[in-house]
């Protein structure tokens, strides 16, 4: 039997891991795409940062005030207002960050 296969429910509340330290620019494999959303809008979403959630909301920050647009961070990831695909993945190439166009 897997020790998968062995979960008992518990009350006890789990153990909260440390944040993960952020990676250097050359070691974050970041992944850049545009979607739609309801009303037909256009989105772009930044996924793929392993680091600090301060780091990710001031990765956010900057993208923001370059691609002059709003957005927010959801979880890990940075949505834009807006296709700024081109404008990110410059940006990020530029700030030394290893990133790729994903999706269509």
């Amino acid at each position: 039997m897997k020790e998968q296969d062995r979960l008992v429910y518990s009350t006890r509340p789990l153990k909260a891991s440390p944040p993960p330290e952020t990676q250097t620019p050359q070691k974050q494999n970041l992944r850049v795409s545009r979607k739609r959303i309801a009303g037909n809008k256009e989105i772009t979403e930044i996924m793929g940062f392993i680091g600090k959630k301060e780091d990710l909301e001031n990765l956010a920050r900057q993208l923001r005030q370059m691609c002059a647009t709003g957005g927010s961070v959801v979880g890990s990831k940075i949505i834009l207002q807006g296709n700024c695909v081109e404008k990110v993945l410059a940006f990020l190439q530029k700030e030394g960050h290893i990133a790729k166009r994903s999706g269509g």
